[in-house]
């Protein structure tokens, strides 16, 4: 059974991985350079959905997502972040924006697919995926998370009224009023059309796929142009047939 998977993971990513590999090789560097160093970032990168999507195009980098969001430090950062409407803010301006489309789009992409398949068949990613769980470390992590000073500041803020005067003034906030009015703008819902039909939305393998040429291009130059295909006539000069031509009458 374990050879049998392993063939298909081997054919899986023969048919994907090869005929794209420049185009595979730079997502992976972009998406390599991408990855948050701390929980800041981290929370800052979840929440903004234009790029969060990367987490689960890539293996990789979902096991490493996976062991921060796992830890009690990224819950008292969110925490901390979730009590300032900043976050609340620029979380939902990403989702508006048209780029949040292909973020999720691109999950379609074959080398995406195939780099899954060929991952929850290798027993190094489960085995990374298990240890990142059952570390006993953590797991005395989390049992003293409760008496961290940081969490006991965080159930004390809870309390601070200017906490919820920040809310009470997101409201004017000129953010939400250009959230609030970008539905009226033609340009936004073009924004998210050309996004749906743009290839490269789709990842770089299925926009290599579904990039037709353009009209004018590789197709139009296969087409002679007009003058050649019908060359202009000649105008008829009465003085070429010389004394054949009767003079008229005096």
């Amino acid at each position: 059974m374990k050879a049998s998977r392993t063939v298909i993971a081997i054919l899986l990513a023969t048919m994907s991985m090869p005929i794209f590999s420049q185009d595979a090789s730079a997502q992976s560097n972009n998406q390599a350079a991408a990855v948050p160093t701390n929980t800041d970032d981290w929370v800052k990168y979840l929440a903004d959905f234009t790029r969060n999507g990367d987490m689960l195009a890539d293996p990789k980098k979902f096991i490493a997502a996976l062991a921060t969001v796992s830890e009690p430090e990224f819950l008292i950062t969110a925490s901390k972040a979730m009590m300032d409407p900043n976050l609340y803010l620029q979380s939902t301006s990403s989702l508006m924006d048209p780029r949040a489309y292909g973020n999720f789009a691109k999950a379609v992409d074959p080398v995406v697919l195939a780099s899954w398949s060929q991952a929850l068949m290798d027993p190094q990613f489960i085995s990374a995926m298990t240890t990142v769980m059952t570390d006993p470390n953590k797991l005395m992590r989390w049992l003293m998370a409760p008496v961290d000073p940081r969490a006991l500041g965080l159930l004390m803020n809870s309390l601070n009224p200017n906490t919820y005067l920040k809310f009470a003034g997101a409201a004017l906030d000129p953010r939400t009023l250009n959230m609030a009015t970008a539905p009226l703008n033609p340009s936004w819902y073009g924004g998210w059309l050309g996004n749906m039909a743009n290839p490269q939305s789709y990842g770089p393998t299925m926009g290599n796929l579904l990039n037709v040429p353009a009209y004018g291009g590789q197709m139009g130059a296969a087409v002679p142009a007009y003058p050649q295909a019908f060359p202009s006539i000649p105008m008829i000069d009465p003085r070429m047939f010389g004394g054949m031509v009767p003079a008229a009458p005096r």
